[in-house]
């Protein structure tokens, strides 16, 4: 089975409102039923590790399945595009994904101006060695 990021955000929601679910049901059965509080207190543990094992997917920022749309976009072509037409596809990603792509843009935008800046600083004492030899 292949799930996008918003596939397991929707599981890891509806594993959280049934382990509320059967905690309420352990209160109330608790002193009663002790097999059936036994099982569902399994089954909380159950689930709480899976909820654990999806998150840790959309922690790694690795996506079962990648996102529709993005995998046909070149950003070989991206130049020629209108920011209109760079929204649709964009659109289809769950907002944690779009999240992550400001993320890494934002990074790169750091990345950049922190290898100008030390490229700058380099041909400024490039300047002045030589100015120093010459002299």
């Amino acid at each position: 089975m292949n799930l996008s990021f918003k596939d397991i955000r929707f599981i890891i929601e509806a594993i959280d409102h049934l382990i509320d679910s059967y905690e309420e049901r352990i209160e109330v059965i608790e002193d009663e039923d002790e097999d059936e509080a036994s099982d569902l207190g399994n089954d909380c543990k159950f689930l709480e590790a899976l909820r654990k094992d999806l998150e840790k997917i959309l922690e790694q920022n690795v996506s079962p399945t990648s996102s529709p749309g993005m995998t046909d976009m070149s950003f070989e072509n991206i130049e020629g595009l209108s920011w209109q037409k760079l929204v649709k596809p964009v659109l289809e990603l769950s907002m944690n994904e779009r999240l992550r792509v400001i993320d890494a843009i934002t990074e790169s935008i750091r990345q950049e101006i922190t290898a100008n800046k030390i490229e700058d600083s380099s041909e400024k004492c490039g300047m002045v060695t030589d100015k120093v030899v010459s002299a």
